[in-house]
């Protein structure tokens, strides 16, 4: 058995893999000891080939190929073939600060962890450290033991990225927690399975983690394309969401389940009203039939809770209001 796992789903990815994968290298625990996980899904350009070549010289790398399933299918398989005792997911054009994860095993072991949270950072294309957006500065990095259930209730907030944790591979084995496949928030309804089934999870305030911002991202393509994928994993999502919240009694845990549904009903209708607008009535059916309204206005923000009210009193009247805000794009 090796000490750590790294996951990493391969696409397009050559123009950013040398990086990421000699930063993960780079670490203050033996070679030996880790796996680095490279799952090439079917991408169409030389990543597998570029990680095959580092793996001549670097053992530790291990390439899988599978037919295209998405970077949840990627994940699922290398989760598959994960040997470590605990394990961590890197995307192919982020990468990892150097000899960190000697600490975090160290904690994780010491404190016996299922999971913990660290921080990040992010960086523009010329790896240069730029400012979190604001939702994202009011994320508490105050050390904490508690169960995944608090943690959950209590310190998780909307952020649910998939790389922000090392896990005990043990727990996502043990009760069978596969990503859903699906290429747009697809580490969302995954990660709240995960630390229900946790024991004991921290957080370390220890800069882990470097999140490329892009300008070519999904998350920030506005093709026609693009959008049709946000919605359609929107509309996904709520529906994964309001499935998992029936069979759950923790109120706390309820409590945040209605926190995201809220925030992704929101995004999705914006995306509507700027994008679709001439099809509105049928997104909002589709809400509708999910009965998920009145949404839940806890832990939001002036601006969102403005957006939620809104929403609540009329999904048609707020997305009259995106496209009137937005007609011009």
């Amino acid at each position: 058995m090796k000490t750590l796992s790294f996951i990493i789903p391969l696409y397009n990815s050559a123009k950013w893999l040398h990086k990421c994968l000699y930063s993960v290298l780079n670490q203050d625990i033996p070679e030996s000891e880790i796996e680095i996980i490279c799952v090439n899904d079917g991408s169409p350009d030389n990543s597998a080939e570029i990680a095959r070549e580092i793996a001549n010289e670097h053992p530790a790398i291990i390439v899988i190929d599978q037919e295209n399933q998405g970077p949840s299918g990627a994940r699922n398989n290398g989760i598959r073939h994960a040997t470590g005792k605990y394990l961590c997911f890197v995307d192919p054009d982020d990468f990892v600060e150097p000899n960190v994860y000697g600490g975090l095993i160290k904690q994780m072991e010491e404190q016996q962890l299922d999971m913990l949270r660290f921080n990040y950072q992010i960086v523009n294309e010329h790896y240069e450290v730029i400012p979190k957006r604001p939702f994202e500065l009011r994320f508490d990095y105050t050390p904490q033991l508690m169960t995944g259930s608090q943690f959950l209730s209590e310190r998780l907030d909307i952020a649910c990225n998939i790389w922000r944790y090392i896990y005990r591979t043990e727990i996502i084995i043990k009760n069978n927690i596969w990503c859903y496949v699906g290429d747009y928030y697809d580490d969302t309804p995954w990660l709240p399975l995960v630390l229900m089934k946790a024991e004991r999870v921290n957080i370390c305030d220890k800069v882990v983690y470097d999140y490329l911002e892009r300008s070519d991202s999904l998350v920030n393509a506005k093709s026609p394309r693009a959008v049709q994928r946000k919605i359609d994993g929107g509309l996904m999502l709520l529906e994964i969401l309001t499935e998992q919240l029936k069979s759950i009694d923790n109120i706390g845990v309820r409590g945040w389940y209605k926190v995201i549904i809220a925030h992704a009903t929101s995004s999705l209708l914006t995306l509507v009203g700027i994008y679709h607008y001439a099809n509105r009535r049928q997104y909002i059916k589709r809400t509708l039939q999910l009965n998920i309204y009145p949404l839940s206005t806890s832990k939001s923000d002036i601006k969102a809770h403005r957006k939620i009210r809104i929403i609540n009193f009329s999904p048609r009247l707020f997305l009259w209001i995106v496209n009137l805000k937005n007609y011009k794009r």
